[in-house]
């Protein structure tokens, strides 16, 4: 038997050096699976230009490129967790994989990260989604221990209260660059911390659920971003999940909901 197609998807715009080195080359070195790599640029200059597109092409046989030009997508959303959002299910489309992936485009997967993901799903044919979890790193890759607050917590007064919170479930270890994330929910409430670059999901399940595009005025003033709107979603529904209890992505700190986690 063959090894299992995954589809990634990756969202770039304006960090090619990060999109060759880590996210592309990442997924290249990826065992025990044959991977279909969908870049998506989001009005990117970089792969806006044929020839950067075609000489990546030829680094990484394994990727194909697309650029999404606003005049070209007049529905694509402003509010930016929308737009991503758009963009992610824009990807989710061109999936010939049995398996959808994410990444983002300064992050990296290690070698077994989505054959384990792959396994975790073949284990629980009633799941719809698996997950591991993530390595935080800093800018220049060292490790990242979030100090007794979270954050990704949009009110900095609230980042000490949901660090403890998140302790209590297990997602924070105290002195551990790891964080354990997870999808259930506890006492009524959903606890839904698990980042797009740890997902894989069944094709199936994307194209019955999609990433929501339309966020409420709470989930805006909470910030809620595009993965965290999935994830409750795919509890909201009863979806099963399962998680390979590995960090197995390397979440480097400073992206879009993260950029104030450096000092």
């Amino acid at each position: 038997m063959s090894d299992p197609l995954v589809t990634v998807v990756t969202l770039t715009k304006g960090r090619p050096r990060a999109l060759a080195e880590r996210a592309l080359t990442s997924v290249a070195r990826s065992e025990g699976v044959r991977v279909q790599h969908v870049v998506v640029g989001d009005d990117c200059p970089y792969l806006a230009e044929e020839t950067n597109r075609r000489e990546l092409g030829e680094r990484f046989p394994h990727a194909e490129f697309a650029h999404v030009a606003p005049e070209d997508h007049p529905a694509i959303p402003a509010y930016l967790p929308a737009r991503l959002a758009y963009l992610r299910n824009l990807g989710i489309s061109r999936a010939r994989g049995a398996y959808v992936a994410h990444l983002d485009d300064d992050n990296a997967y290690h070698p077994g990260h989505l054959r384990s993901l792959v396994d975790a799903l073949e284990a629980a044919p009633e799941a719809g989604v698996a997950h591991s979890w993530r390595r935080l790193r800093t800018p220049d890759g060292g490790p990242f221990v979030p100090d007794g607050e979270d954050p990704w917590h949009p009110i900095p007064a609230r980042r000490a209260p949901s660090y403890e919170a998140l302790r209590a479930q297990g997602v924070f270890v105290p002195g551990s660059d790891v964080v354990r994330d997870a999808m259930r929910v506890v006492d009524g409430k959903l606890l839904s911390r698990v980042d797009t670059n740890e997902l894989m999901v069944r094709r199936e399940t994307h194209t019955r659920i999609p990433f929501p595009t339309e966020f409420t005025l709470w989930q805006r003033v909470l910030e809620t971003t595009e993965d965290m709107a999935f994830c409750q979603r795919l509890l909201e529904l009863g979806v099963p999940s399962v998680c390979t209890g590995r960090a197995t992505v390397d979440y480097y700190m400073g992206g879009f909901s993260n950029a104030a986690a450096i000092a």
